[in-house]
């Protein structure tokens, strides 16, 4: 596989490196100002109807395109706040002048991720939210990412400072699997862990253009994963975007970042290069509740202990307790002993940091054939919770990727990586520090349990009561608690060290390799009265954890069991143009086909009606998720229990609920053994109705209502099995009753469909020229009547919240504003890890920026949460307070 793929980059890489002679050139280039101010408009975009021919303005409201065609083209012209021009243009046209009338009203932006093609935002089949390169710049809380969360049907989950999560419609999660993230249009997916990674790794904000928010189903498009979303960022080439740009960035928390761009295009501006970097460090939010973040808290004696304690009383000095106990076996030691735990602070300092560097190279043959070579490198520190609480010590990606454009046709290769390194699990180190205190605990506790009984039975000549072995215990206690380590212990570093760096069941190191090779085309065609569109793709994944975190474990032969999961698929889409484009048919389907699974169809279906100024949108859909390469293949060694994928099926085992039983009865007929079939797809079924339109040329209305069928939903059930011995047998009786047995967190599948629903409104008023006002509010409800499934995934959603803002640029001066307060209804977080309420929080973000034209250059200071109400955003996640920060920014453009 490895050489096919080498083979394949190789391939691609020649075909790129040729230019494609013989092709005729016509340039088509000019100027786009405002009408009422002729100002010049700089970063409109201007676009060749039916290519990917393309454009953006300079600062000076400067254009220029070079065209294949030899006859009358049509240029679309885009702004924000302006109304879109539709202008017919021959070839060759030159110092043209565009004039665009400001329109007060949003949702005239054209998007891409919606169908594959580019299209008005307002006649897409999808509920999409767009946020440009302005938008990003002035969030309001100075995180563009952390903003997403005021779209509506979005929520954002802060794992932590350095690492936020995107979620979508319901079921949020602070691993996300229902929910894609491209970078375009390469899956900037953890291979790992499959998750998308939000805002830790991939590419700086300084070079982004725009994003594209597509919330509900999109498999018929994008196939596996992208069930409930997908986040879509277009970065900045060369050719529209040269220059320097420096962005410095300080605040509270210790907070600093720096961030560096720098492109510029080379011989006739065929050739382009970018470099893009940036650091980030600060000290994260704690996470501190007494019990959720607890790690190593054990009730019940572990078994080493029982072995160290006999291997004490093995001594000759105790012989005479022995001989006493022997006969009052009352005063045996028992199970008496609880691990205390350690709180995260004391297994985790919480500095973060992360670093993105990047690369890329540019070749236009013309305008419309372009090649391009991506390198991207991640890598940082942070929090990160799934199944456990783990810090990404040291964790980076790694991304090489090759694409070339040609007219309606994109063919495009890449590889990702990444590395675990030094991460590790909080709950395997609490366990672990646990297990290496207990020979110093009992060391403590044996003597002075010893010689309690020895007093209170007047040395060992009267039996002792009940109340004389509880006053025993306790004097252990007592003499052990102290020798339990801690952080300034000699022996602290030296044994923790160790323990991160070894793996479970001994230490807490996650360590994992993962590669995804991935290739997909595509080819757009339009006619008349039909746009259609096909592609089809081919991956492959291959983790390498030698058995820490998959089941590639070492085999009798001294090599490790290989694991691999190959995925194809394909898509065909028509869209129907009627009615003078007035309406929009859609009919698209995916057919994706994993070697573990059957063949997964996707279709969606939607027409699309625009009277006047309004537009009606209905939108039927299904979509699935392919089990991740942990719910296949995972096996993790928690050192409480080992958490299982299940591609071929679970058994041997009882349930959980059964044994607690007989531990409490002893009556073996109640046990109940189980098999846990092998896991398949999730899938939804949805229809959705959207419509939008404006107002008096000042309001613009954008409003959605959806319903979603969910079933097979995947999540993870506890068994457990006998160590030796078969469950139903005498042996696995046994087995239970001597406690010889593990306890499983097996993946699979539920058999209860469930249904989610919602509804959405976004509001925009343009008060003038300068001054927007913006109000955004989401609904989102569950049918939980009935719901009898632990294993269906917890809804951890708000069934309301809003924000209202208001933003404005060059209001007075070069002076501008950004405000927007934000409330979020309370809710129940429920995960494997901690379950627990959510109260209802409410947080207040305000961002001023004055610009300096002499030095190229803008400076913001603000604040997100400035009233500083603490939060959380789920249960065992640390108390988000007040940041306040200050930045300064600075573009310089080569071609000015």
């Amino acid at each position: 596989m490895k050489n096919y793929f080498q083979k394949l980059f190789f391939l691609i890489a020649v075909l790129m490196v040729f230019p494609l002679a013989g092709l005729t050139q016509n340039r088509i280039n000019g100027f786009v100002f405002d009408k009422e101010t002729n100002q010049p408009l700089g970063a409109a975009n201007i676009l060749v109807k039916g290519t990917q021919t393309g454009s953006i303005s300079k600062s000076n409201g400067f254009f220029e395109l070079d065209i294949q065609e030899i006859k009358t083209v049509t240029l679309l012209i885009s702004f924000v706040g302006y109304k879109s021009i539709e202008l017919m243009v021959e070839p060759n046209t030159r110092n043209l002048q565009i004039y665009m009338m400001p329109t007060y009203i949003m949702g005239m932006e054209v998007v891409v991720s919606a169908s594959r093609i580019d299209e008005n935002i307002r006649k897409a089949p999808l509920t999409i939210q767009k946020i440009n390169e302005r938008q990003i710049q002035n969030s309001p809380s100075g995180d563009y990412f952390q903003d997403m969360a005021n779209m509506r049907n979005v929520e954002v989950i802060n794992n932590s400072m350095g690492y936020k999560i995107f979620n979508s419609r319901g079921f949020n999660t602070t691993a996300p699997l229902r929910v894609v993230q491209f970078i375009d249009g390469v899956d900037n997916q953890l291979p790992t862990i499959n998750i998308v990674p939000g805002n830790m790794f991939g590419v700086s904000d300084i070079d982004i253009k725009n994003i594209e928010v597509i919330s509900g189903p999109a498999s018929a498009l994008y196939g596996p994963n992208a069930m409930q979303g997908v986040i879509s960022y277009t970065t900045k080439d060369p050719y529209d975007y040269p220059g320097v740009a420096v962005k410095v960035k300080g605040g509270n928390r210790e907070y600093y970042q720096l961030q560096f761009r720098a492109a510029e295009t080379f011989f006739n501006n065929k050739l382009g290069v970018k470099i893009t970097g940036s650091y980030m460090s600060a000290k994260d939010w704690r996470a501190d509740d007494p019990v959720a973040n607890l790690y190593g808290h054990q009730i019940a004696p572990p078994p080493l202990q029982q072995k160290i304690i006999g291997s004490i009383l093995a001594k000759p000095e105790y012989a005479d307790f022995n001989n006493y106990v022997s006969n009052n076996p009352n005063a045996k030691i028992g199970n008496i002993m609880m691990m205390p735990g350690y709180m995260e602070k004391e297994l985790y300092n919480g500095y973060i940091d992360n670093m993105k560097l990047s690369g890329a190279l540019y070749y236009r043959f013309s305008k419309d054939i372009q090649a391009r070579y991506v390198y991207r490198y991640s890598t940082g520190t942070s929090l990160y919770m799934g199944n456990n609480r783990a810090p990404l010590d040291g964790f980076y990606q790694q991304l090489h990727s090759l694409e070339f454009q040609a007219k309606g046709f994109t063919l495009k290769a890449y590889r990702s990586n990444d590395n675990t390194k030094n991460t590790y699990t909080l709950v395997g180190a609490g366990v672990n520090l646990g297990f290496a205190s207990l020979p110093g605990v009992d060391n403590a506790f044996v003597p002075a349990y010893v010689n309690s009984i020895y007093n209170l039975s007047n040395q060992y000549t009267t039996p002792v009561t009940e109340n004389d072995v509880n006053t025993a215990m306790q004097a252990g206690m007592i003499s052990a608690n102290g020798k339990w380590l801690k952080p300034g212990d000699p022996d602290w570093d030296a044994t923790y060290d160790k323990i991160k760096n070894d793996t479970p069941p001994y230490g807490a190191h996650f360590s994992s390799r993962t590669t995804l090779y991935h290739i997909d085309g595509m080819y757009e065609y339009s006619f008349e009265i039909v746009d259609l569109n096909v592609g089809a793709s081919y991956r492959n994944m291959h983790p390498v954890s030698e058995g820490t975190v998959y089941c590639d474990t070492l085999q009798q032969d001294g090599t490790y069991r290989k694991v691999s999961v190959s995925e194809y698929g394909g898509f065909a889409q028509a869209i129907f143009k009627l009615l003078d484009d007035n309406l929009k048919l859609y009919g698209s389907l995916r057919a994706d086909k994993s070697e573990n699974y059957d063949i997964q169809l996707s279709p969606r279906l939607a027409v699309i009606y625009s009277l006047n100024n309004h537009t009606f949108r209905i939108t039927g859909q299904s979509a699935f998720r392919s089990p991740a390469l942990t719910d296949q293949y995972q096996y993790l060694n928690k050192g409480s229990e080992i958490v299982v994928g299940n591609v071929d099926g679970f058994g041997n085992c009882y349930t959980k609920s059964s044994v607690s039983a007989y531990q409490q009865a002893f009556d073996s007929t109640l046990l109940k053994t189980t098999f846990i079939q092998a896991i398949k797809p999730e899938q939804v079924k949805s229809i959705e109705f959207g419509y939008n339109s404006t107002f008096f040329d000042k309001l613009y209305v954008d409003f959605s209502v959806y319903y979603s069928r969910y079933s097979d939903f995947i999540g993870y059930i506890r068994v457990i099995r006998p160590n030796t011995g078969i469950a139903g047998e005498q042996s696995g009786i046994d087995a239970i009753k001597s406690r010889n047995y593990t306890q499983f967190n097996v993946a699979t599948n539920t058999d209860q469909d469930i249904d989610a629903y919602g509804a959405g409104i976004s509001l925009g008023y343009y008060i003038n020229d300068n001054i927007k006002a913006y109000f955004n509010y989401t609904y989102t409800n569950i049918d939980s009547a009935g719901i009898k499934d632990d294993i269906i995934p917890g809804f951890n959603t708000p069934k309301h919240k809003f924000n209202i803002g208001i933003t404005g640029s060059n209001v007075y001066k070069n002076l501008g504003f950004a405000v927007n307060f934000k409330w979020v209804d309370d809710y129940y977080w429920q995960s494997v890890f901690a379950s627990g309420p959510v109260p209802s929080y409410n947080t207040l973000d305000l961002q001023l920026s004055y610009g300096f034209p002499k030095l190229y250059s803008t400076f913001r200071i603000g604040g997100s949460n400035i009233l500083n109400n603490d939060y959380i955003q789920a249960y065992a996640m640390p108390q988000i307070g007040a940041f306040y920060y200050a930045s300064w920014t600075f573009n310089f453009d080569f071609k000015k």
